[in-house]
């Protein structure tokens, strides 16, 4: 539904744009360490690949919606049968089970 980020959250974006930063710095490191001969082409473009899929991946966990306990959602009686030990936790906010 849209794009979702927590705006109040200051240290966070500080943060997100810390990662941001210092992982397009470490691309631009090693594509210069190819193109003069200190490192294999390869290896920068492997390097260049799994740093773009990982800024992809925070992006998509920044962006979206970390979602929740739906109101409905109740531990089924053999999810009890099975675990009579473990107490059944709630929320204390909304009163849902976690």
């Amino acid at each position: 539904d849209g794009i979702w980020m927590n705006m109040s959250d200051q240290a966070g974006t500080i943060m997100c744009l810390m990662v941001w930063f210092l992982l397009g710095y470490s691309c631009l490191t090693i594509v210069w360490l190819a193109e003069t001969g200190g490192l294999p082409v390869s290896l920068s473009m492997i390097y260049c690949i799994l740093c773009s899929l990982a800024l992809s991946c925070h992006a998509k966990t920044t962006l979206t919606d970390p979602g929740s306990v739906p109101q409905s959602a109740v531990p089924s009686e053999a999810q009890r049968k099975n675990h009579p030990e473990q107490k059944l936790s709630m929320c204390s906010q909304c009163q849902t089970f976690k």
